[in-house]
């Protein structure tokens, strides 16, 4: 059993999950805290800013955590340190670069729309600053994902004594971003230094041109996230550009807080089912109902854990709010128990969108397909949360975040539908 529990992979995969979920649960223990604490008003605009700072992340990442790790790989396992040090000085370079330009103009652009908290946002794009010096694609590439976990972890638990130790009222709002940002700035110059100091790869001094390469191999990635940013993060700032009520907003964005740490919790399903699914379509060169239904058969078992986990939620929640007073509140704010039910398939709709789009597209060379499914998706849910926003409210933003990975399923599952199956191969 000790031989069991020390096998590197199995290392790795417990490493990965305490990343994500520690940059998912801890923020969302945050959320309930703070909004008791500052209040609905208060909280509406750090949630604003930060869903802004989410789409400044999705710029600054760029394609690097594919491509990077792709990189890595190409070279090898006998790749020399000055080699993985060259690569690794290229993407912090973008990505600082690509920072220093889109952070200012973030800012510049939020004040001239009239956003009231330029400091609440300025704090906030600290974060994409931490995931630069991070660098998580490195550490994953080597698969050496311990380190890494661990100082995330650590910024994490820093953040949470500051937020409950120092945040005490409305005034205090600002702390909350900076709470966030800052030890996860520092943890991530300590990742960088552990590369360094500890791996022994030097960062070399690069050139322009193979970054200006980097960049143009990874447009389509990066224009995929930019898409994706769209239909996932921009609900609470469209909400705020409505004049939705503080109220709404701020229920809005725990709900949504809570669904994505839901799903950030189960991504390890996808992660353990992927490298099967990709075995399993090794024989297969193009979608249709016989790869559906082959990747069905991997997909169902995350779907029926994911679905009793929506179940046992509520009674989840009813004992931790016995036990505690303020958690007890959030339950009463308004439409918080609606919100939940509308936006819930959403986890579902995610699960079946990995398996079937980034999965099985991917590795039957339809990323093209996936693109633009991506984008068409990401599109129609700006347009619709701006006519159901001004319609309902917040529960129109609930409706369109859940409609958005409706149709971006009902896209992708197309692809295997549409095309016929030929009876002698078992594909198109």
């Amino acid at each position: 059993m000790r031989h069991f529990l020390l096998r590197p992979g199995l290392h790795n995969l417990a490493a990965l999950t305490v990343i994500q979920g520690s940059n998912a649960l801890i923020p969302l223990l945050i959320v309930p805290f703070a909004i008791a604490t500052v209040g609905a008003g208060a909280y509406a605009q750090v949630a604003i800013t930060e869903a802004i700072s989410a789409l400044v992340l999705a710029a600054v990442l760029y394609s690097f955590d594919v491509d990077g790790v792709a990189r890595l790989s190409r070279t090898g396992r006998d790749a020399t340190a000055e080699q993985r040090g060259a690569i690794l000085a290229e993407i912090l370079l973008a990505r600082l670069a690509m920072f220093v330009l889109v952070a200012p103009l973030t800012i510049g652009v939020y004040r001239l729309a009239g956003g009231q908290r330029p400091l609440l946002l300025a704090f906030w794009l600290l974060v994409p600053l931490g995931h630069i010096f991070h660098a998580y694609w490195f550490y994953q590439a080597i698969e050496r994902n311990v380190p890494p976990a661990a100082i995330t972890l650590g910024s994490r638990v820093v953040t949470l004594a500051i937020v409950f130790g120092a945040v005490r009222g409305p005034a205090d709002a600002a702390l909350i971003p900076l709470a966030i940002g800052g030890p996860f700035v520092l943890g991530g110059l300590v990742s960088t230094l552990y590369i360094v100091l500890r791996l022994h790869i030097p960062l070399r001094s690069v050139h322009i041109g193979p970054i200006i390469d980097g960049l143009r191999h990874g447009k389509a990635v990066f224009a995929g996230n930019v898409a994706v940013s769209l239909y996932r993060e921009m609900n609470v700032v469209i909400l705020g550009v409505l004049g939705v009520p503080a109220a709404g907003i701020s229920t809005y964005a725990l709900v949504e807080k809570s669904i994505k740490m839901l799903q950030a919790v189960t991504r390890p399903l996808n992660q353990f089912y992927f490298p099967k699914v990709l075995g399993a379509l090794s024989g297969h060169a193009a979608p249709d109902r016989t790869v559906a239904r082959l990747i069905g058969r991997y997909t169902v078992p995350q779907l029926g854990a994911v679905l009793a986990l929506i179940v046992a939620l509520p009674a989840a929640y009813g004992l931790a709010a016995g036990l505690s007073p303020r958690l007890a509140t959030l339950g009463a704010l308004p439409g918080v128990w609606t919100m939940s039910a509308i936006m819930a398939p959403a986890m579902l709709f995610g699960i079946a969108n990995f398996m079937f789009g980034t999965a099985g597209l991917n590795a039957l060379g339809q990323r093209g397909y996936l693109f633009l499914a991506i984008v068409a998706t990401g599109t129609a849910s700006v347009a619709g949360c701006f006519a159901l926003g001004a319609a309902l409210g917040a529960m129109g933003a609930a409706i369109c975040f859940v409609l958005a990975e409706a149709m971006l399923f009902a896209l992708v599952i197309a692809r295997y539908l549409v095309t016929p199956v030929d009876p002698r191969k078992g594909r198109a």
